[in-house]
């Protein structure tokens, strides 16, 4: 024999019927009502404009979605032409072509070697597997923002590199932490080139302090492990190339001589200065590096070690001799090198004078271009005129 159910009615106990009642306004006071609309008042005269600004006024949220779910977009300049698998048998990713394979383990440029991004694909391809090394040990500051489409569609606004990344070191059945806008932001064109635009590189002080302080600290965590394996741990965890690592550790190994160049802008760069120390030690040792420095300290300008390499080559020369020799300066640059152009390249020439050439995608960062630079100059040049001809 089935029993009936009993059927259950919730009954209120005393503590619910008190705060029923408060938020109701019953057994308040009057006086307490009367505080509670003044302070609502005070509070309502404090609003400011600015909350119906876009940094307020922007709906939003932060959620962790399924990877698989975020679309990149190809009319972004980071979009690379992904495809993915309809599986991950080993038959399926070696079938794919024409396209970049990202998926686990896996970040490859299969694009034909004739196609107009091909060189460019394979840039970024290296500075996103630097990102994924980075990712691999660190959090990610920036989250990929994205719009909500639908439940499973949430196209990027900004963040393809983090995303190719992520791809590349866990797959797409990974749940990622996101910046969701709960509709298309109506301007996503000056998100993404302001996400892409905005992030200013550090000045050489503070760049070279940066890496001295993230090296202390892989040493301070990781201890003998880091001694053992300095060059493999400090590439992987913080994502630096080969030919970068060794550049900065060769003004840490001169940092009281190099430190002081960089802070009063005698030295503006730090990509091919580097290579100028180790042209001055392979000459003449720690000695001849030490007098290099001190030639550009005195000179109060940057100047390439074969400037004063003649005067200062052996260790044995004293300082006073140093001192007395004329500063060579060498003549400045009055011309502007053209690069050869085939004659089948003509209508590259024609493009050139006709066509606004900063309109056009050529991978060239026209924003931070020094026209001044002559060395810059000649080298968007060759840069435009390859573009050009095999457009």
């Amino acid at each position: 024999m089935v029993k009936p159910r009993q059927r259950r009615v919730k009954t209120s106990n005393p503590q619910d019927d008190l705060i029923s009642e408060f938020s109701e306004g019953h057994g308040v006071s009057q006086r307490s009502r009367e505080k509670l609309d003044a302070l609502k008042e005070r509070d309502k005269s404090k609003e400011s404009d600015v909350h119906d600004q876009p940094l307020f006024s922007t709906s939003f949220e932060v959620d962790r979605i399924l990877l698989n779910y975020i679309q990149p977009q190809a009319d972004n300049p980071r979009y690379l032409p992904v495809s993915i698998p309809p599986t991950q048998n080993a038959e399926d990713i070696a079938a794919l072509a024409d396209c970049v394979v990202c998926e686990k383990g896996i970040l490859e440029n299969r694009l034909p070697k004739d196609h107009a991004r091909h060189a460019d694909v394979e840039k970024e391809i290296l500075a996103i597997k630097e990102l994924a090394e980075t990712l691999r040990h660190n959090d990610l500051i920036h989250l990929i923002t994205v719009w909500r489409a639908n439940m499973s569609n949430y196209p990027i606004v900004a963040g393809h590199r983090r995303y190719y990344a992520i791809r590349f070191l866990y797959g797409g059945m990974v749940k990622i932490k996101v910046k969701i806008y709960l509709k298309k932001p109506e301007n996503v064109h000056i998100l993404r080139h302001v996400e892409n635009f905005s992030r200013a590189a550090l000045s050489p002080p503070d760049a070279l302090k940066s890496y001295m302080g993230a090296i202390n600290e892989l040493r301070s965590h990781l201890g003998e492990e880091y001694e053992k394996n300095k060059f493999q741990l400090t590439c992987s965890h913080l994502g630096l190339s080969k030919s970068k690592y060794y550049r900065y550790e060769k003004l840490v190994k001169y940092e009281a001589s190099v430190m002081p160049l960089l802070v009063e802008g005698y030295v503006t760069q730090l990509k091919d200065f580097p290579d100028e120390i180790s042209k001055a030690e392979n000459k003449g040792g720690q000695e001849a590096v030490h007098q290099y420095l001190k030639a550009i300290l005195d000179a109060k300008e940057y100047m390439p070690f074969s400037e004063i390499g003649q005067r200062n080559v052996e260790p044995e020369s004293s300082e006073s001799e140093i001192q007395k020799a004329p500063k060579g300066r060498g003549r400045a640059k009055k011309f502007i090198s053209f690069p050869k152009v085939e004659v089948t390249q003509s209508s590259a020439i024609k493009r050139l004078l006709s066509e606004d050439v900063t309109k056009l995608d050529l991978g060239i960062e026209w924003d931070s271009l020094d026209l001044d630079d002559t060395k810059q100059l000649e080298d968007v040049l060759k840069t435009i005129l390859k573009k050009l001809s095999d457009a």
